[in-house]
C-alpha cells in the first residue's frame, strides 16, 4: 500500500474541477454526485482527514467505481484517480458488506484456480442454467472442462522466426479457450514457436479490486517469477485487464513486472502479422475496452487491423470508447447500474447497422452477448483474434469453437 503521507497527499491535490466526472460512467447514468470520480475523491478526502469514518454506504461508494480509468488522463493535477481508488477499498474492505463472501471466496480460489473452476463448473450445470432460464441471473458462458492451460506446451516450428508465450488469464483460460487457440494457430501459421505456460496464475485484479492488496501482489510476484523463466520475445495478452495490471500494477504491487507483456493488437502491427488478407464482405463496429484505451492507451491499433483486411467496412459507433458495463466484478455488485450502460453500449451499436461488432477484450464479449441476448439480436460479437483467424482463412477454426462447444 501507499504510505499514508503520499496517498494524503495527492487527494489534497484535488481542486474539484469536476473535469473527471465528464467521463465517469456511473456518474453519468446516476447523475449523483457521490458516484463520480470528484465525489470518490472527496469522500476518500475526508475519511484520511478522519471527518468521515467508514460505513457500509460510503465503502459501497467507493467500490462502485469502475476503474474504468476514463478520469485518470482528465484530471488537471495529475491525481491518478483508480490508484486511490484501489487504496480506499483496502482501508474500506471491512465496511463493503456485499464483498464479504466474495472476498473470502477469492482468497481460497486464487491459489488453486483450476479446482475451484472445475467446482464452480459442476455448479454451473447443476444450478445456474435452470435459475438463467427462469429470468434469475444474466447470461454466463458456460466453464470449459478443457483450460487453455492444461500443461507447460511449447509449439516448435520448422520457420522459427521467433519465439512467443501466450498469457492467456482467467477468462481466455476457463471462459474461451478457444481464443488462445486460435491465437496459436495465427501465430504458428507465421512461423512462431509458441509456449503455453501452465504456471500462469491470475493477474490479481480480482483480488485488488476487493481490496485484497497483498494478496494480489503475492500472485503478481508468482507470476514474475514464473514468466522470467520463459525464454521468449514477447509474452502475448489478449485481456486488456491483464495487460494494464502487470504493466502499470505490478511495478507498484511489487516493484517489478514481466518486462515484455505486449498486447495482441500491439503485436500483430508491430511484426507485420497482416499481408494480403480478406474476408468475405461484413460491416463492423468495434467497441474500445476500457482498460485498452484508457489505460493502455491503445485505440487506433485495432482499427487499423480492421482496415488493413480487404472485405471489412468499418464503421465506428458513438461512443466507442465508452464503458460495456462489465467491470469485472462491478456487474455482480452493481447490477442494475451495470445493465443501463451495457444497454447504452448495445443501442449505440445497433445504431452502426453493423452485422458484426468486434472488440479486445473477453470481458467486453461476455457483457456485450448477455445484452444482445436480452435484444434478442442476431449482431455477431468477435474478439479481433477471430477475426484474423477467418480472414487467413484459419481452417482448424470451426474445429476448435466445436471442440470448446
Amino acid at each position: 500500500m501507499m504510505n499514508t503521507t503520499d496517498y494524503h497527499n495527492l487527494l489534497s491535490k484535488c481542486v474539484r474541477c469536476g473535469a473527471c466526472k465528464t467521463l465517469c460512467p456511473t456518474y453519468l447514468t446516476t447523475l449523483n454526485e457521490t458516484m463520480g470520480a470528484r465525489g470518490r475523491v472527496a469522500i476518500l478526502g475526508e475519511l484520511s482527514e478522519e471527518r468521515l469514518t467508514p460505513t457500509r454506504k460510503l465503502a459501497e461508494k467507493i467500490y462502485s467505481c469502475m476503474l474504468c480509468g476514463a478520469c485518470k488522463g482528465i484530471c488537471p493535477t495529475g491525481i491518478n484517480i483508480p490508484e486511490m481508488i484501489y487504496e480506499g477499498r483496502s482501508i474500506l474492505k471491512n465496511s463493503f458488506g456485499k464483498g464479504r463472501i466474495l472476498r473470502k471466496v477469492l482468497r481460497s480460489c486464487m491459489s488453486k484456480p483450476d479446482m475451484a473452476f472445475s467446482i464452480l463448473r459442476i455448479m454451473q450445470k447443476l444450478f445456474y442454467q435452470p435459475v438463467q432460464q427462469i429470468g434469475g441471473f444474466r447470461y454466463l458462458p458456460d466453464i470449459t472442462s478443457k483450460p487453455f492451460k492444461n500443461s507447460v506446451q511449447v509449439y516448435k516450428n520448422i520457420k522459427r522466426i521467433g519465439r512467443v508465450a501466450i498469457f492467456a488469464g482467467c477468462n481466455v483460460n476457463y471462459f474461451y479457450p478457444y481464443l488462445g487457440n486460435t491465437l496459436s494457430n495465427i501465430l504458428l501459421s507465421k512461423g512462431y514457436e509458441v509456449v503455453v505456460f501452465k504456471g500462469e496464475l491470475c493477474c490479481g485484479n480480482p483480488l485488488r479490486s476487493m481490496g485484497l492488496e497483498k494478496e494480489a501482489a503475492m500472485l503478481a510476484e508468482k507470476n514474475i517469477e514464473h514468466f522470467s523463466k520463459v525464454r521468449a520475445e514477447a509474452i502475448i495478452s489478449m485481456c486488456p485487464t491483464c495487460t494494464m495490471v502487470i504493466k502499470e500494477q505490478y511495478p507498484v504491487l511489487t516493484g517489478s513486472t514481466i518486462p515484455n507483456i505486449i498486447d495482441i493488437n500491439e503485436f500483430i502491427l508491430k511484426n507485420d502479422i497482416l499481408s494480403d488478407l480478406e474476408i468475405e464482405p461484413r460491416v463492423m463496429t468495434y467497441h474500445d475496452p476500457c482498460h485498452l484505451s484508457h489505460g493502455l492507451g491503445i485505440r487506433n491499433e485495432p482499427r487499423q487491423i480492421l482496415r488493413d483486411i480487404n472485405g471489412i467496412d468499418l464503421v465506428e459507433m458513438q461512443h466507442a470508447d465508452e464503458c460495456c458495463g462489465f467491470a469485472g466484478l462491478f456487474s455482480l455488485h452493481f447490477k442494475k447500474i451495470s445493465k443501463e450502460i451495457s444497454h447504452k453500449k448495445f443501442e449505440n451499436i445497433q445504431d452502426t447497422s453493423a452485422d458484426t461488432v468486434v472488440t479486445s477484450c473477453p470481458g467486453c464479449i461476455m457483457q456485450i452477448e448477455a445484452t444482445k441476448r436480452e435484444y434478442n439480436s442476431k449482431v455477431r460479437i468477435m474478439h479481433i483474434v477471430e477475426v484474423i483467424a477467418e480472414a487467413m482463412h484459419d481452417q482448424n477454426q470451426k474445429k476448435i469453437i466445436k471442440d470448446y462447444n
